[in-house]
């Protein structure tokens, strides 16, 4: 299931001028991450409202959710990716955030790129057109992932597939162009040094 996160900017005190910058670190003293789940958001949200100064959305999704499925109050299942594509867009719609940039998290890659090599793609009714070209001299999944360029992946080329399928979705509510990065789960690091095939997402 998507996540929804964002970072907002306190206005600066009055009694700002009189501190010591040498006890500050840096400026993430003035910024907030706020974490919400797909129940987070409904009618009776007023705190949505509160965040005048937020600047991006960021928005996370489990590459690694595509075959999931999360049972409704009802007991009826959905998929959990396409639950994260409805998510995504109720929060790409709210005119709370229409004016801000998004930038989207694939996270799990690492889990991503083992399970579909044997659990295909369309699993998730959104990807039943996912039909890769595959090279009859494609190295491992371990020796290609960090380069996108030389004998791509499955893993590689689906990251890249889902991430076409947000930005397309992105840009048809917006017109606008959504920033999308990949990120390992298993990795705290990769997300300060996002791999370098994950430009060519952007």
């Amino acid at each position: 299931m998507g996540l929804f996160v964002w970072t907002s900017h306190f206005p600066n005190s009055e009694s700002e001028d009189t501190i010591n910058t040498s006890d500050q670190h840096d400026s993430l003293l003035r910024y907030q991450l706020i974490r919400v789940n797909a129940r987070g958001l409904g009618e009776n949200c007023k705190w949505l409202e509160m965040f005048e100064d937020v600047g991006m959305v960021i928005f996370c999704v489990s590459l690694s959710d595509y075959d999931q499925f999360s049972a409704d109050g009802n007991g009826y299942f959905n998929n959990k990716m396409l639950l994260a594509r409805t998510f995504f867009e109720s929060i790409v719609n709210h005119p709370t955030f229409e004016q801000m940039d998004f930038l989207l998290i694939l996270n799990k890659f690492d889990l991503f790129e083992d399970k579909v090599e044997w659990v295909p793609l369309n699993q998730c009714e959104w990807f039943e057109d996912f039909r890769p070209v595959m090279s009859r001299h494609r190295s491992s999944s371990n020796t290609s992932s960090n380069n996108i360029n030389s004998s791509p992946s499955l893993g590689h080329l689906g990251a890249h597939y889902i991430a076409a399928k947000f930005k397309r979705l992105y840009s048809s509510l917006t017109g606008k162009k959504l920033y999308v990065s990949v990120v390992k789960g298993l990795q705290p690091d990769s997300v300060a040094a996002t791999p370098a095939w994950a430009s060519y997402l952007l």
